[in-house]
């Protein structure tokens, strides 16, 4: 039986838990045919559960067993997800494993056991090391965060994803937050907002609702899969209700009080377009782009460059989406995924243009 013991209203994760950090995507490995035709690099999601914990707490137990430690402990899998690659050709192109453990990239700062910080139930994951770093994405492995429990946090003023205080796009010009919604309910209020008073606008309304049917299926598609074992999408989140995934209902058409230091004196007008702005002017796409090079830096070797590079929200910042590292995606690894992975990119992208213009 798991026990649970909070950090920080996280839950710790322990040996006797049930923490899961899930198709963790992409894990690219060098795989087969053989030369002349191959090896060809393919991405792998890589699933690790907490019971194959090693290196934990020794003195202090949850449920008799030890917890995670920061920069410690790991989850080492016999079955990874990566095991259709093979050593001969390299294996991981960053790390060069297979069936490689699972460390912890985040914890909690004011809880410690044995000297060590805990790590936590949502607290970033990268998998298949051989020792750190990673050779996947940094993102959370979400287990206890109910929809109810990121409506509690909304209700304290704070954002469900990073558990910061709201951000700026997430509220209106008179600083009052705006609801928070599921996926599939925000896109159908902003579809119902949309004017149907003469052809043109009846068809852009019918362009919209297409668009939106196919990306909803596809992301709903692409979570079935994910949860099968399957490779999922990397640019979309594993549950609907998780926390990075809730949007916020900001209307069509809601006034921002942002004003860009790039036009100094010119208000961002539509608080829809104001979080990209926000995300590139104040230091948050480069704190991304940090967090996301320090996850993919292999000692003795240059850092991977996203520098520069287009990072995507998996919960666009004109839906409310977090500007943080578990929120995007950098365009290389987009560009690895399936040809639906792509769509989905390319219908979101056309139903924030249809709802922001």
């Amino acid at each position: 039986m798991t026990k649970n013991v909070f950090a920080g209203k996280w839950e710790i994760a322990a040996e006797n838990g049930m923490n899961k950090s899930i198709a963790r995507f992409p894990d690219v490995c060098m795989s087969p045919p053989s030369p002349p035709a191959g090896p060809i690099p393919i991405p792998y999601p890589n699933t690790s559960f907490s019971n194959t914990l090693k290196s934990g707490s020794s003195t202090v137990k949850i449920g008799g067993k030890g917890a995670a430690l920061a920069q410690r402990s790991y989850y080492k899998e016999s079955v990874l997800g990566n095991e259709a690659a093979t050593r001969t050709f390299g294996a991981a192109v960053i790390t060069h494993q297979i069936t490689g453990k699972t460390y912890f990239q985040s914890w909690c700062m004011d809880v410690k056991y044995e000297g060590k910080n805990v790590c936590r139930h949502l607290d970033i994951t990268t998998s298949n090391h051989a020792s750190d770093p990673p050779s996947t994405p940094p993102a959370p492995a979400p287990e206890t965060q109910t929809f109810a429990e990121s409506e509690a946090l909304w209700d304290e003023d704070k954002c469900p994803c990073c558990h910061e205080p709201l951000h700026e796009w997430q509220k209106d010009e008179n600083d009052k937050k705006f609801p928070l919604m599921k996926e599939s309910d925000f896109w159908a209020k902003r579809h119902s907002e949309l004017p149907a008073t003469n052809d043109k606008q009846i068809k852009v309304r019918e362009r919209f609702k297409k668009k939106m049917d196919d990306m909803l299926a596809a992301k709903a598609k692409a979570r079935a899969e994910s949860a099968a074992g399957g490779d999922g999408c990397p640019n979309v989140h594993k549950t609907e209700d998780g926390p990075c995934a809730l949007y916020f209902d900001v209307p069509r058409g809601a006034k921002s009080r942002y004003t860009s230091p790039r036009t100094p004196g010119t208000r961002v007008e539509r608080q829809a377009r104001s979080g990209r702005n926000h995300f590139d002017d104040n230091g948050l796409k480069d704190a991304a782009v940090k967090k996301w090079t320090e996850a993919n830096t292999k000692p003795g070797q240059p850092p991977p460059d996203f520098k520069g590079k287009t990072m995507h929200h998996k919960t666009p910042m004109m839906g409310g989406g977090c500007a943080t590292a578990n929120n995007v995606l950098p365009d290389q690894y987009l560009k690895a995924s399936s040809g639906d992975c792509q769509d989905i990119e390319a219908w979101q992208k056309d139903l924030e243009h249809l709802t922001t213009n």
